[in-house]
């Protein structure tokens, strides 16, 4: 028999990969039988007589060689048969595939098997496997075919003989490690190796006997004989299903089959020989999971090797980014930076994913098209085995209504809903800031705390509309009298304050209130009334009147009542020497 080796040049791996476990039998069973050796320039095979027919051809069919024993089989010299072997010995209703399965096989370059019926000497045709490999020239092209024909008989009648355990095949049966069952035409077991039983978790008395289909197959509509037949007919011989243990667990195995025959063709019975793929068919299942989350997930995802070269990117990237995967795969991630985020911010990021592994943040990233968005990344080395980053993974979304929103909340927290200036907190959080810096540079901070005279009377007179309209237009004057890095802030009602940092001493304080008052001197101008409104200022400093911060509004407070007794419209400092010194 033929056996393809992997360091033969005229290997089909698919003619390889098909017929393997029928090739390993039949290699066996002419090894452990006597037999001797025929060689030609092409192979070399064990025969035995009236069993195994070698031959070669041309690219187009037509025999060059013939082994002696075409002449034992056929009782035709081979000089004969060299001229027209095929039309001699094959069946008519086989020629024409057989010609036809030449020239397809001649076209794609590899080998085939096939079933055909043969003429012996005694006239009566004969079911045969022809095998063929291509012999190939060193620029690829086929320079012919090189194969045998064997005659199964001998085989088939053994697997109907009563004494079966003993046949020489069967013992070789029992020692595949594959699960291998025959079936009768009815589908029934006739015969199993212990592979089986263990795939199956069955006792040798349960098996034996019992249809294969619908007790440990999955049932089929059609008749067992004329399904097997169809899978035969047709490469690759193998057909798949789910194999159910005595526990209830499925396995997805894939089954070769091979169809005995008796001396008159017909069907003796088939071998099934199974390869359980269950775990691949689950790491496929997976794969494909991970794939179509990878291109279903609303979440931009991009992957690149050790070196950040881009090498997949998923359907989010491309929407998100406006890159499409070929713009994107074989770049760098560099092209979406945006240029608002520094390059120290860049290294933390990959000094964290070197030392830890992963990192995750906020970002600015720039669009294909231009635009600038915030986005959230998350960013995790992949390593290998031996702890070496092969690959980096990149998970990131659009956050820019996140980011509305923060400010929003932001806004609400930290600003006056009416006035639109900061609130009690943020002055809070600035002052502390204030007094933390003014500690470290040796200067002063001062705090004004502002009221506005008769404010009530307005809002008494005219209602709370026309009170809130001054309280806007107080608001907007007191950013006017201030520098850009003071605060200003309404506390609540019609008490505002203001922190003024990075003072050398307390007569700036004094100049700012003065200019206060001014601010606040011509007429408020309300539903066409001209109102006036004055203020009354408090002021506190630091260090000098405390040294806490949350005290110094206190202090202020004290010194606005203090501003009020004497006659509203004016300013007074918490120390009286600070009055003495003021202008």
């Amino acid at each position: 028999m033929f056996i393809a080796s992997a360091n033969n040049p005229c290997i089909d791996p698919t003619i390889h990969r098909h017929n393997a476990r029928f090739t390993y039998i039949m290699n066996e069973f002419a090894r452990q039988s006597t037999h001797h050796w025929e060689s030609d320039s092409h192979i070399r095979v064990p025969t035995q007589p009236s069993q195994i027919l070698l031959w070669t051809t041309d690219a187009s069919g037509v025999p060059e060689f013939l082994s002696p024993s075409w002449s034992r089989f056929s009782g035709v010299d081979r000089s004969v048969l060299l001229a027209d072997c095929w039309e001699k010995m094959v069946h008519p209703e086989d020629l024409a595939r057989l010609l036809a399965v030449f020239a397809t096989a001649a076209q794609r370059c590899q080998g085939f098997r096939r079933r055909l019926r043969l003429r012996r000497r005694d006239g009566a045709y004969c079911g045969m496997v022809i095998e063929s490999l291509p012999r190939l020239a060193e620029n690829g092209g086929i320079l012919g075919f090189t194969g045998f024909c064997l005659d199964l008989s001998p085989a088939e009648s053994a697997l109907l003989t009563p004494d079966l355990a003993d046949h020489r095949i069967t013992d070789l049966l029992k020692q595949v490690r594959l699960p291998t069952v025959a079936l009768d035409q009815e589908g029934r077991i006739v015969f199993f190796n212990q592979a089986f039983l263990d795939l199956v978790e069955e006792l040798p008395r349960e098996a034996i006997s019992r249809p294969f289909f619908g007790n440990y197959a999955n049932q089929i509509e059609v008749p067992v004989l004329a399904y097997l037949r169809q899978i035969a007919d047709f490469p690759p011989h193998s057909f798949e299903c789910l194999i159910r243990d005595t526990s209830g667990t499925h396995h997805q195995v894939i089954w070769h089959v091979t169809l005995l025959r008796r001396d008159d063709g017909e069907i003796a019975c088939s071998v099934l020989m199974g390869d359980d793929i269950t775990e691949q068919r689950r790491v496929e299942e997976h794969l494909q999971l991970t794939h179509r989350v990878f291109e279903t997930t609303d979440q931009a995802m991009v992957i690149t090797d050790h070196r950040a070269q881009i090498i997949s990117v998923n359907n989010a990237f491309t929407r998100l980014t406006g890159y499409s995967r070929e713009e994107a795969v074989g770049g760098n991630p560099r092209i979406l930076q945006s240029g608002r985020n520094d390059p120290s911010f860049y290294r933390e990021m990959w000094r964290s994913l070197l030392e830890f592994g992963h990192w995750h943040g906020d970002i600015w990233d720039r669009r294909k098209d231009g635009s600038i968005y915030p986005k959230f990344l998350s960013i995790s080395a992949i390593r290998d085995v031996d702890g070496e980053v092969t690959h980096y993974s990149g998970i990131f979304y659009d956050i820019t209504e996140r980011k509305v929103f923060e400010e929003k909340l932001d806004r609400l927290a930290h600003y006056d809903l009416l006035t639109g200036i900061p609130n009690r907190s943020l002055l809070f959080d600035r002052l502390e800031q204030a007094t933390a810096e003014a500690m470290h540079a040796g200067k002063q901070v001062a705090v004004l705390f502002i009221d506005l005279d008769h404010f009530k009377q307005i809002n008494d007179s005219l209602g709370h509309a026309a009170g809130d309209q001054v309280l806007c237009e107080a608001a907007a004057r007191l950013g006017n009298a201030i520098r850009r890095n003071d605060t200003a802030a309404r506390l609540g009602g019609d008490e505002f304050a203001i922190v003024l940092p990075d003072l050398s001493d307390a007569r700036h304080a004094a100049l700012v209130a003065e200019k206060i008052i001014e601010c606040m001197g011509p007429a408020f101008s309300v539903d066409g009334l001209n109102l006036q409104v004055t203020p009354s200022i408090g002021i506190a400093l630091f260090p000098g009147d405390h040294h806490q911060p949350d005290c110094l509004l206190e202090l202020a407070d004290q010194a606005m009542y203090r501003a009020k007794a004497s006659g509203a419209n004016t300013y007074r400092f918490f120390s009286g020497e600070a009055n003495a010194a003021s202008p």
